[in-house]
């Protein structure tokens, strides 16, 4: 696909021909007129837009995020998915509920519907060991992921600009990061979009001037010795225009573009080069020694990064260190060796045999090859130990689970009398929440990076006809969907034993949310579904 590079203060087609078949170069000017068409360039050159019907927009009320809405809702209609606005709320800031409000009123403004939620990302970031931003991501993106599903939004508008994607290329090169880091902030990945990619913080805060929109300011990002994106925003990113010009940001940006492209191009290589690799395992990765030693250093690397992210391990925590110790591993000359990576895992050398996987070993559950008949409503004890749990309920819920938990709500009359669970087995297909058509439960839990050694743990919902109502920890099924049409709905939950061996919950399942209803969207606070 095409698509132009931002250069300097310019928009440049290298002398390509553009959509309409002419070379083109526009000047980045100050006017709205210019801004609109660079937001619109970018929806166009990712196709950020194409078959979505709704839109999820993050908007947390800054100048980026406002001037984000308001040109997607200057679209021409033909061009203009039904828009949600989706506002997380910290609590970190006395102001917070108060900017939580000013995007309630700015959506219903605008004609937009919009849900709220939030989360103490203090409290979150201690109990799990994380700092403010990695938290405060985490705890944002999976409300996000939540309501666009709960909402059957297509795809999430985040409002990530150039200058963040140049904010982020420095961090990530002064940590010494690899060529993954090199590429800086995607314009798209799976559902997110970030139509701001082309445009600089000083222009959305120019289109916000010019159409008069007030905007709310995070008192957080004026601490310059706050975080370390703000020390590189007020500190380095001026020492770097002053000396060498305007136009940083847009080069950056440039180059942060350019070793995308060069990963997008080379990911199929990559694909490839691991498959040639690995071996069947039992738990984690294994690749054998011989073929993996063979390939170039650079490709090993990136073979490594995309095995040890299939497998289940957060590779965003490794440094250079790691990677480059696992490369010696394979081409040594010893036949063994051992390197501790971080959070519980290990990669060691067993001769022909490359091997990484969890340090301490996953707990296990006894497998069970039949269905086992839930007691609808009542308790219904595993031969693992566990319990399902199953009320039976009037009307709609007022809060839903988080996907990833141990806890469902579904629609009782299209779930039916009769619900079952067993383990998974081949073949086995959901439609998962939002979507119309099937997905293999394979994929999906390849998706969800999920660990092979432990996919086959996973359990499974079905109806007296053995469709897949719920894959547990994971994705409800769009059969059994809240919705108007509800009358009555079951809220299904499944218990660890005290004692005794457990599947591990999916990480993170501490956090709830509670979606805004319409009825209480101007008045409603968040609401903490722990007691439910």
């Amino acid at each position: 696909m095409y698509r132009p590079s931002v250069r300097g203060g310019e928009i440049q087609s290298h002398g390509l021909p553009c959509r309409s078949g002419r070379p083109t170069t526009m000047p980045m000017a100050d006017g709205v007129a210019r801004i609109t068409e660079l937001f619109r360039r970018a929806l166009a050159d990712y196709d950020m837009l194409a078959g979505v019907g709704r839109l999820l927009v993050a908007v947390s009320g800054g100048q980026d995020s406002l001037a984000m809405l308001q040109m997607l809702c200057e679209l021409p209609p033909r061009q203009r998915p039904q828009l949600v606005v989706a506002h997380f709320n910290h609590h970190m800031r006395p102001e917070a509920d108060a900017d939580q409000q000013f995007v309630c009123d700015t959506a219903a403004a605008l004609g937009c519907e919009y849900v709220t939620g939030g989360e103490a990302v203090v409290a979150y970031a201690e109990q799990h060991g994380l700092n403010l931003e990695v938290a405060g991501h985490r705890l944002r993106h999976e409300f996000f992921r939540q309501q666009a599903d709960a909402t059957h939004c297509d795809r999430i508008a985040l409002g990530h600009t150039a200058t963040d994607v140049a904010e982020s290329l420095l961090m990530n090169l002064l940590r010494g990061a690899g060529i993954e880091g090199l590429a800086s902030i995607a314009p798209t990945r799976e559902r997110l979009i970030r139509p701001l990619i082309y445009l600089t913080r000083e222009q959305t805060e120019r289109f916000c001037q010019a159409r008069g929109l007030q905007f709310r300011t995070d008192s957080t990002n004026l601490d310059a010795d706050r975080h370390h994106r703000n020390h590189i925003r007020h500190h380095l990113m001026p020492l770097l225009e002053r000396d060498y010009g305007p136009g940083v940001e847009q080069a950056l940006l440039r180059a942060a573009l350019a070793v995308r492209d060069e990963l997008q191009w080379t990911e199929e290589h990559v694909c490839q080069a691991l498959e040639s690799c690995q071996k069947p395992s039992d738990s984690g990765l294994c690749l054998s020694v011989e073929a993996a030693a063979a390939l170039p250093a650079g490709l090993l690397h990136r073979v490594l990064r995309k095995a040890l992210s299939n497998s289940g391990a957060k590779v965003r925590t490794l440094r250079w260190e790691h990677w480059q110790s696992m490369a010696n591993l394979i081409v040594g000359q010893s036949g063994s060796g051992q390197v501790d990576l971080p959070d519980d895992w290990t990669a060691r050398r067993e001769y022909d045999r490359f091997l990484v996987e969890p340090t301490r070993p996953m707990p296990r559950c006894p497998l069970w090859h039949e269905s086992i008949r839930l007691a609808i409503p009542g308790e219904t004890k595993l031969p693992d130990g566990r319990c399902v749990t199953i009320e039976r309920h009037s009307g709609t819920p007022d809060c839903f689970p988080r996907s990833d938990e141990l806890c469902a709500v579904m629609d009782a009359d299209a779930a039916g009398i009769e619900l079952y669970l067993r383990q998974i087995k081949p073949g086995d297909r959901l439609v998962p929440l939002g979507m119309n058509g099937s997905k293999k439960v394979s994929d999906l839990l390849t998706d969800e990076k999920v660990p092979v050694h432990r996919r086959s743990l996973t359990l499974a919902l079905v109806g007296a006809d053995d469709r897949l109502l719920w894959l547990v920890g994971h994705r409800l099924s769009q059969l059994v969907a809240i919705g108007p049409s509800t009358t009555k709905h079951y809220r299904v939950h499944l218990t660890e034993p005290e004692v005794g061996p457990a599947i591990e919950a999916a990480p993170d399942s501490q956090a709830r949310f509670k979606p805004a209803r319409k009825s209480e969207r101007n008045t409603e606070r968040e609401t903490d579904c722990s007691s439910e």
